[in-house]
């Protein structure tokens, strides 16, 4: 089955090359990007996403695409979905970058913009059966800067924290900044379980800030948990925990069953899990 991509508005074979030597996203890492869950024709947090992106494009003084400004790009990604058949679940990239100009200089902000899907295995969030074995990635501690909490295509931090994991046999790691604070995964937010408190690094520490990371704080409250989202976490308030959580709009929830010789329950992620897909449900 032929699959497309959408670029500027525009619908291409996947298959086929569209960008060029010079793209300022492949040089430069000069791009940014948001990937949305998608279950039929329903983009979960959209407005979050959208939010969130045009925040950041403004912080790298990006001109906003039409497109995105006048969210038109929202059913373009819907074509997408209809037009490559992913309407049982799929995960939709957008990605925005700014048009050639001389090396570090830009000639201008104009940005265009790239849309892609992916089939996903199931069209709702689902609790991993068995629980995710991760450990410290301290190879290289993430700078904390005002980049820090952006998603952009510069993910070289990330590939190595990759390879560790590979390395490693490992399900998952955890990355820490120039503090030696615990601050996320790749990819995902983290949650630590202690008692009746949920907690989670913040903002300030480095870490991405993701969709879900307030609707996870705004679930915990509505469970009765009390949340921690202003303090660092360190290692030690890791082995003192009764649960760890990895979150991301794509896998939704997942539960941590151990680190080194500590291990961990799943009961506030199964509560949790049981909301998110309330929230997302579509009837």
């Amino acid at each position: 089955m032929n699959q497309y991509i959408n670029l500027n508005g525009h619908y291409l074979d996947a298959g086929e090359p569209v960008l060029n030597s010079d793209n300022r996203g492949f040089r430069y890492g000069d791009a940014l990007y948001e990937s949305m869950h998608a279950n039929g024709t329903t983009i979960q947090f959209y407005q979050d996403h959208m939010e969130r992106l045009i925040k950041n494009m403004n912080y790298m003084k990006m001109d906003i695409p039409p497109a995105i400004k006048n969210h038109h790009i929202q059913k373009e990604i819907v074509k997408l979905l209809n037009k490559n058949k992913h309407l049982k679940g799929a995960e939709a990239r957008l990605t925005v970058f700014r048009n050639a100009g001389e090396k570090y200089t830009a000639t201008n902000n104009a940005c265009s913009y790239l849309i892609e899907t992916e089939k996903l295995d199931t069209d709702t969030y689902a609790l991993n059966t068995k629980g995710l074995i991760v450990d410290v990635f301290q190879n290289l501690k993430k700078p904390i800067t005002p980049l820090s909490n952006l998603k952009t295509t510069n993910a070289l931090f990330y590939i190595l924290a990759g390879n560790f994991k590979k390395e490693h046999n490992l399900d998952d790691c955890l990355l820490i900044n120039q503090n030696d604070e615990v601050i996320e995964a790749p990819g995902s937010n983290i949650f630590l379980v202690r008692k009746n408190v949920v907690k989670t690094p913040p903002l300030q520490s480095g870490c991405m800030n993701g969709i879900l990371r307030k609707y996870i704080l705004e679930f915990s409250r509505h469970l009765g948990y009390e949340t921690s989202h202003q303090e660092p976490v360190t290692f030690e308030n890791l082995i003192d925990a009764d649960e760890m959580i990895l979150t991301n709009t794509i896998d939704g929830i997942q539960w941590v069953g151990g680190i080194r010789r500590k291990r961990y329950f799943k009961n506030t992620a199964k509560k949790l899990l049981n909301l998110l897909n309330e929230k997302t449900r579509i009837d």
